[in-house]
């Protein structure tokens, strides 16, 4: 379920925003890891979980990019 909604997230911040929102997702999801480790919740995530959290994420955004300029290449 993580993994969907991080390539959602991915996608649809590559529709809307640039290079620096990606930065600031994947920032997001180290903090979001290390608190979540950090209360003690069960599903502890480790460093490889977040290393491929942020790949698909870093994947997600450039295909949203991608669709971003598809679409304003055919109605422009």
């Amino acid at each position: 379920m993580t993994i969907i909604a991080v390539s959602a997230a991915g996608v649809l911040i590559g529709l809307r925003f640039k290079a620096p929102a990606l930065i600031a997702a994947t920032a997001l999801l180290v903090v979001g890891s290390f608190a979540w480790n950090g209360i003690g919740l069960p599903g502890h995530v480790t460093v490889v979980k977040f290393l491929i959290l942020a790949f698909i994420l870093a994947c997600a955004y450039i295909v949203g990019l991608s669709l971003s300029v598809r679409w304003k290449r055919n109605a422009g």
